[in-house]
């Protein structure tokens, strides 16, 4: 039995989204509703610079959270304009959204609950 090759596919781009207010959920749903699951988001700690907290000696509670999707070249353009919109990051002390190519990326794909139990026996 020869090893499954992974396919290599490299017209991928990945976008990144860094938003201090938060609303990375909003913008994930706004994404699997356009059938894009390759994202994740999570939150950090981090403030724009020259942002202070709202008491002085106390830390702040940090909403910035970053998301990042996996897309294809051909939708990048129009997912990060929608994305742009959603986060409404042409206010200030928003956050940035900015895209990378990919030089490889490969589909993750589970396998069923029978090729499971075929594998298994």
């Amino acid at each position: 039995m020869t090893a499954a090759t992974v396919p290599v596919i490299d017209y991928t781009r990945l976008i990144t989204c860094i938003l201090y207010e938060g609303g990375a959920a909003a913008v994930l749903e706004m994404l699997r509703g356009k059938g894009i699951h390759e994202a994740h988001f999570y939150s950090v700690r981090g403030a724009p610079i020259g942002r202070s907290s709202a008491v002085s000696g106390l830390p702040e509670i940090p909403k910035t959270e970053i998301l990042h999707a996996v897309v294809s070249a051909d939708q990048a353009d129009y997912l990060y304009e929608q994305i742009y919109e959603l986060a409404r990051l042409e206010e200030p002390n928003r956050g940035i959204v900015y895209i990378n190519r990919l030089s490889r990326s490969s589909r993750n794909i589970l396998p069923s609950e029978e090729e499971l139990k075929a594998q298994a026996a």
